[in-house]
């Protein structure tokens, strides 16, 4: 019987060893993984962020459970996108924030809920809306050298302030933005940045195989600064039609009864209301777009 016991022990023993010979080198390598990839991610741009989320769920046909924790992209924007939150400077003097200081651009959303598709990222739990295309939109305007400032307060939180429903949001957003307008009298362009809800035909354009985002312009014509507001959006629009004949979906002048009329472009005339796309748009036609937008807002600022 010992004879019998002993080898069965060492057997015991063995598997034993093996499995945590294994667990080990399991072990090893996800943390080795995790930093090398960590490494990686921390060195690309924003724009390569973009470009490698659509690449690893969209162009991915298979799944990796193993890597997916750190391939997710929910853990790659809110761990490696560089804009999560403002990085425009403020100068503080005896405790008191002063103004932006030569700011080019100013970008809000007044309907900052509104999202797009969240095809092959919905496992994800990832919803992009106008607000995550405001911080993409600021690298890229930031890249080219434009002190860009995205507006921090909420729009929703506002509403639930007062006790107002959606249909006040122009009256919640004016409150945020009025006086960072007035404050910054060197602003080049004001843009409130939207989401359309037309169908996916109409809010796509495709070239030599590669997908956009339509851009809409929408202009109040019922203020005193109507013919300059309209103005601007004309120029953008003609840039755009210029750099990519196609892309935009033209402008739409608003007035009478049943709709707003004037969108707070009252405040400026450098204020633009931009319709990105539709509900039905994915990431990287948005992302397309918003690489074209920004290199026709340069061009705009460059010759104002």
């Amino acid at each position: 019987m010992a004879k019998n016991f002993k080898p069965r022990k060492r057997l015991k023993r063995k598997i034993i060893k093996v499995l945590f010979i294994l667990f080990l080198t399991f072990t090893s390598f996800n943390i080795t993984y995790q930093l090398i990839y960590k490494n990686y991610l921390s060195k690309l741009t924003n724009e390569e962020i973009i470009t490698h989320i659509i690449n690893s769920t969209k162009n991915n046909k298979t799944s990796n459970k193993f890597l997916e924790t750190y391939q997710n992209p929910q853990y790659i924007l809110q761990n490696n996108f560089k804009l999560l939150g403002d990085s425009t400077p403020t100068i503080e003097v005896n405790n008191e924030v002063k103004p932006h200081q030569n700011l080019d651009i100013y970008i809000y959303s007044t309907h900052e809920t509104e999202g797009y598709s969240d095809k092959y990222i919905e496992l994800y739990n990832i919803k992009p809306t106008v607000k995550t295309m405001n911080y993409i939109l600021k690298d890229y305007l930031t890249d080219y050298g434009l002190n860009t400032y995205i507006e921090e307060g909420s729009v929703t939180d506002v509403l639930k302030e007062n006790n107002w429903s959606y249909r006040y949001s122009y009256d919640a957003s004016k409150i945020l933005i009025e006086n960072k307008i007035k404050e910054n009298p060197s602003l080049k362009l004001i843009i409130d940045l939207h989401r359309d809800s037309s169908s996916k035909t109409a809010t796509t354009y495709t070239k030599d195989n590669t997908s956009y985002a339509k851009i809409l312009f929408v202009v109040g014509m019922e203020h005193e600064n109507c013919e300059t507001n309209l103005a601007l959006a004309t120029k953008l629009k003609d840039l755009l039609d210029e750099e990519l004949p196609g892309i935009t979906r033209g402008i739409s002048k608003k007035s009478g009864e049943g709709v707003n009329g004037i969108y707070n472009q009252d405040l400026s005339p450098k204020s633009v209301l931009i319709e990105l796309g539709g509900q039905y748009n994915e990431i990287e036609e948005l992302n397309n777009s918003l690489k074209i937008l920004a290199k026709v807002i340069l061009k705009y600022i460059e010759g104002a």
